[in-house]
């Protein structure tokens, strides 16, 4: 009856052993067909640009679908695609330099997308054919913003942009979503997400960095709203 016994618990453990093999190699086949249809669209010599265009391209879906009055507000908005200068290697995050202009019905003040329903800044100066945007990370920039279900702050333009005059006792929380309020831009549109949250040096203030999905300087198109204001 032992011998039985022992021969069942040597048999259970050889098949556990070749389940965990079969399903390893199903795996790994599963991983190398998913890089090998990866390569095939965006080819072998994909590169952290083209991630970063599709992480952008995510924080717009999320801006979309995270808020369907705000989704459909933007859906509401006319946008004008332009192409990014470049200064290479000297590129600027403040402000940019796109192909739209005057002639193409761009004017001072129109909101500036990173991507559509994430905001990226305002068109500041316009010729014929070519338009200057300042961005949020200018540190002149400051606008009004919401975080989570309805806690107001500022947005504070920086290098690394983050949220001031968050009431004290507001509970935020990394991960929270952050959309504009300020009238000089749609309602609703995306802006980063919570990172980290501290007391100001007075500790009066909550205040908070922002995590943003795209890097300025990997922009080659942005998008002008040309119905707004």
């Amino acid at each position: 009856m032992k011998t039985f016994k022992g021969f069942l618990t040597t048999a259970t453990i050889l098949c556990i052993v070749a389940a965990l093999f079969f399903y390893r190699e199903a795996a790994t086949n599963a991983l190398w067909g998913a890089r090998g249809m990866l390569e095939g669209v965006l080819g072998s010599g994909y590169n952290f640009k083209s991630w970063n265009a599709l992480k952008t391209e995510n924080e717009s879906l999320r801006a979309q679908l995270e808020g369907q009055q705000f989704a459909r507000a933007a859906a509401a908005d006319t946008l004008l695609e332009a192409q990014v200068y470049s200064h290479y290697p000297f590129n600027d995050k403040n402000a940019l330099m796109i192909d739209k202009g005057a002639g193409d019905g761009v004017k001072v003040g129109m909101p500036v997308l990173a991507a559509r329903g994430v905001l990226l800044g305002r068109v500041s100066a316009v010729k014929e054919r070519v338009s200057e945007v300042i961005t949020i990370f200018d540190p002149a920039w400051k606008s009004s913003a919401v975080v989570g279900d309805g806690v107001k702050a500022v947005l504070q333009g920086a290098n690394d942009p983050r949220l001031e005059l968050i009431p004290k006792a507001s509970a935020i929380k990394e991960g929270d979503d952050i959309r504009n309020i300020s009238p000089e831009y749609p309602m609703g549109l995306h802006v980063g997400v919570v990172g980290s949250a501290h007391l100001d040096e007075k500790k009066v203030w909550q205040v908070a960095d922002i995590t943003i999905a795209y890097n300025v300087e990997d922009l080659a198109s942005v998008y002008v709203v040309t119905n707004f204001p």
